[in-house]
């Protein structure tokens, strides 16, 4: 006879959602009170001033202006469209709430993949609080970035696993920020699924941007994403001069005017074969900085405006900390701000020595693995190694990588971290089990035989 469940199997199931979904419920409850008293915040995530004038035009176009040409007008549609909907629906309030469902979403989805790849209840429940408590998880809902839509997306597609879901996500996904569009084609040849999954998945992630493309083609006759001020061309164009910064002036690339700020990736290229040190050393910073900075300066400066007076230098495409470092080199813009503002330079280098930990214990549960996990999970965990490879490797395509650009992984890295101090614990366990073992043999050899 089949087992027949009791009342309280329900209860019991629900148990790890409710443990898990509450406390963050709770913090963003209190974190959306203070966005009541703080309006201003929602408007410091990157490009937030540009992307509201975008969402008050939209409204506008709404309510009488010419609809098509403004859609292809203004980039890729995912950058701005989500947001200026719900804007338009319900200001930004109903924006934010949307944005923190979506986070508390993604927090549940984080758990339910730690379960797939053989955590356990209890690992999964930590790596999906390790993830909600990073920096980045906190401060992104509670602002006009594009990564609130962005990144519970991605999340959701990796919850889906293969499919056409799964793919529809992730098509998703890559209309709000097109660095993604190569991922379909890595996860199918990652993957064990069926063929006709993996096709399904290819496809429904492709459809979403392939539509966006052929309605650009119909409103402008160019096939494209759409043209804006933060494009590939905009992009690589704005890295070579950033890259070019130490270069004598004779070396450096001629500077355009305004309009014509455009590099091909052809252009790029060459430009990177004539100086391969001074692309090396961009990259490198760019390495440093998805992989050391932790990102919490978004919640001390962004949204809890601890150090007012530093926000904005420090931020400046042109002179902030990024600018300084490329121009002044690491050793010498750390101490002009250690002694500019010492309080803020002691909080980033403690959380950057945190998340140097963190991106070490990532980095022992991508190499190793339970010899009792499944090939299924095993599969995932290459899944998610691979998935954090892609994120840092696609940050070149911006002109300068900040921790921002790391945000899409940060569920991966919370998996494999947790899985990596499992298997350190697991590892450290066995060597005391066999130490022991050891000294047990010596001990018994050394007891004399009875009637010998």
């Amino acid at each position: 006879m089949s087992a027949v469940p009791t009342a309280s199997a329900a209860p019991a199931r629900l148990a790890p959602f409710a443990l898990l979904l509450a406390p963050f419920a709770l913090l963003h409850a209190f974190m959306l009170g203070y966005d009541l008293l703080h309006p201003d915040r929602f408007l410091r995530g990157d490009r937030a001033l540009e992307r509201i004038e975008l969402v008050r035009g939209f409204g506008a176009a709404w309510h009488g202006g010419d609809m098509g040409a403004f859609l292809a007008g203004h980039g890729i549609v995912g950058d701005w469209l989500p947001q200026a909907l719900l804007h338009l629906a319900g200001g930004q309030y109903l924006v934010i709430a949307v944005q923190v469902a979506l986070v508390l979403l993604s927090i549940l989805w984080v758990f339910e993949i730690g379960l797939r790849l053989g955590l356990g209840e209890r690992r999964a429940l930590a790596a999906a609080a390790v993830y909600g408590l990073l920096p980045h998880t906190l401060v992104f809902p509670h602002e006009l970035a594009t990564e609130a839509i962005f990144v519970p997306l991605v999340v959701l597609s990796f919850r889906l696993s293969t499919g056409a879901g799964a793919g529809a996500a992730l098509g998703l996904a890559t209309l709000v920020r097109p660095i993604t569009m190569l991922w379909p084609f890595v996860h199918a040849a990652l993957s064990r699924s069926s063929t006709s999954a993996r096709a399904l998945y290819v496809a429904a992630a492709l459809a979403p941007l392939v539509l966006w493309m052929s309605f650009m083609l119909l409103a402008t006759g160019e096939f494209s994403m759409g043209r804006s001020a933060h494009d590939l061309g905009t992009n690589l164009y704005e890295r070579m001069h950033k890259t070019a910064a130490r270069l004598p002036e004779s070396e450096r690339p001629a500077k355009r005017p305004a309009g014509q700020k455009r590099a091909g990736l052809g252009e790029y290229l060459a430009f990177v074969a004539a100086h391969p040190g001074a692309a090396a050393a961009h990259s490198a910073r760019d390495f440093a900085t998805v992989g050391f900075k932790s990102g919490v300066e978004r919640l001390v400066l962004d949204y809890l405006d601890l150090f007012p007076e530093s926000r904005d230098a420090l931020q400046s495409s042109e002179s902030g900390w990024r600018a300084r470092v490329e121009q002044r080199g690491v050793l010498a813009t750390f101490a002009e701000l250690l002694r500019a503002q010492p309080g803020l330079v002691l909080i980033s280098a403690g959380s950057a020595a945190l998340f140097v930990a963190f991106v070490a214990l990532a980095v022992a549960g991508a190499l190793y693995a339970s010899a009792a996990q499944s090939a299924g999970a095993r599969r995932l965990r290459w899944l998610l190694a691979a998935f954090v490879l892609y994120t840092i490797a696609t940050a070149q395509a911006v002109d300068a990588a900040q921790s921002r650009h790391r945000a899409p992984a940060e569920f991966a890295l919370s998996l494999l971290a947790v899985a990596g101090f499992a298997a350190l614990r697991a590892s450290r366990a066995l060597h005391r089990k066999n130490r022991q073992n050891d000294q047990e043999l010596i001990y018994s050899r050394r007891e004399p035989v009875l009637g010998s």
